[in-house]
């Protein structure tokens, strides 16, 4: 699957309304069609579509972006090594980019399962990680199943809070 191009300026803000605003945004749509899955729906969507940013954001080396979509309290589980919180990880994707032997790239996941309900959202996916070497010879590809918890934080933004991962 290819890493979809970068989102235009409506794009961005609906996927921004959408994590920032989701209740809001149900209870509007859900009073306009009287159907609250609907509108839940439409919006896992645009969530769903957010979440893709995050390989677009990691293949260019902007970690800000990178780690802001992890909570401060985010507990990540990832196969082969020991349990992370926010600090580790962004520290972790810094020596990353920084390595100038190995360039780490993500694909689009593929997204399996979006389930949105009121302040959690459960998202289950694949993640495909490749590896190369300076000449750009790969070096090893790792595809991970993924689920990842986000929860919607104080000021109404969606982060993840929980995030596991499975080698195949």
């Amino acid at each position: 699957m290819s890493t979809p191009p970068e989102a235009g300026p409506a794009r961005r803000a609906a996927e921004r309304a959408a994590r920032e605003s989701y209740g809001r945004l149900v209870a509007f749509l859900a009073s306009r069609s009287g159907d609250v899955a609907a509108a839940e729906d439409a919006l896992a969507l645009a969530f769903a579509a957010a979440l893709r940013q995050w390989p677009v954001d990691f293949n260019s080396g902007r970690l800000d972006a990178v780690c802001g979509l992890f909570a401060d309290d985010v507990v990540l589980i990832y196969p082969d090594s020991a349990n992370r919180d926010h600090d580790e990880f962004c520290d972790q994707m810094r020596k990353l980019f920084d390595d100038a032997t190995a360039k780490f790239s993500y694909a689009a996941p593929d997204i399996n399962e979006v389930i949105v309900d009121g302040d959690l959202a459960v998202v289950r996916l694949i993640w495909t990680l490749t590896v190369r070497n300076e000449s750009g010879q790969v070096l090893e590809t790792t595809v991970e199943d993924g689920v990842d918890v986000f929860r919607r934080q104080d000021d109404g933004s969606w982060k993840i809070h929980i995030s596991h991962a499975f080698t195949r």
